[in-house]
């Protein structure tokens, strides 16, 4: 009888993410997101993509609210050069990732800044944009979708907010309750629902809700 083997070691548990920079950090020097940038994400930000060429002109603005390494550049904003992009993300890691994607060409109109979800305030504080990009970023707070109503108020008159969420698939994921919360703010009474896209993909059993609002 062959020996049996021993038994794998058990995984070591995931940092918690929260609003910690450094375990956003770790995480992206694991390369937790670099799914983001693939094929498989590439729907989800084709429409994206799509509402934005409807809200945002050839010489607007774009605030991407927890950038990451500004996947959201590579897939709908590379080809419009006359679009400023400003990109906002906790983890240096990240930013530095982002800035070599974007490259020195379309350097003079991004500006990217180390701050979180709660923190952020244009630089400018008579800043406006012409569409505010939430996208994958809510579910990491439980509070998050409360603070959506500050973006708004960032908003050009004719301006639009494009918020995504992951549909949690476990009944015990935290991203359960801002989920919920994401779903009830955007069928209430204070906002406009512009679109709606429900998204899944069969091949990785994620599934997402997409809206576009004011």
């Amino acid at each position: 009888m062959a020996p049996s083997e021993p038994p794998s070691p058990p995984r070591p548990a995931k940092r918690p993410l929260g609003a910690d920079p450094e375990a956003w950090d770790e995480a992206y020097r694991a390369d937790a997101f670099a799914r983001l940038h693939g094929l498989r994400e590439a729907p989800r930000y084709g429409i994206i993509a799509a509402w934005l060429r409807h809200v945002v002109p050839d010489d607007g603005h774009v605030l991407d609210a927890g950038c990451g390494e500004a996947a959201l550049f590579r897939h709908a904003l590379r080809d419009r050069p006359g679009v400023a992009y400003t990109g906002f993300d906790l983890s240096q890691v990240a930013l530095d990732t982002a800035r070599a994607i974007i490259g020195p060409a379309a350097a003079d109109r991004v500006r990217l800044i180390r701050t979180g979800l709660a923190d952020f305030a244009p630089p400018d504080g008579a800043q406006r944009f012409d569409a505010v990009v939430v996208t994958e970023v809510l579910s990491y707070s439980a509070e998050s979708v409360s603070w959506l109503d500050r973006y708004r108020a960032w908003l050009t008159p004719e301006g639009a907010m494009v918020i995504t969420m992951q549909r949690p698939r476990r009944p015990d994921s935290g991203a359960n309750r801002p989920f919920a919360a994401f779903l009830t703010a955007m069928e209430g009474p204070d906002w406009t629902v512009l679109d709606a896209a429900s998204l899944s993909n069969p091949l990785t059993r994620n599934a997402w809700e997409l809206r576009l609002v004011r």
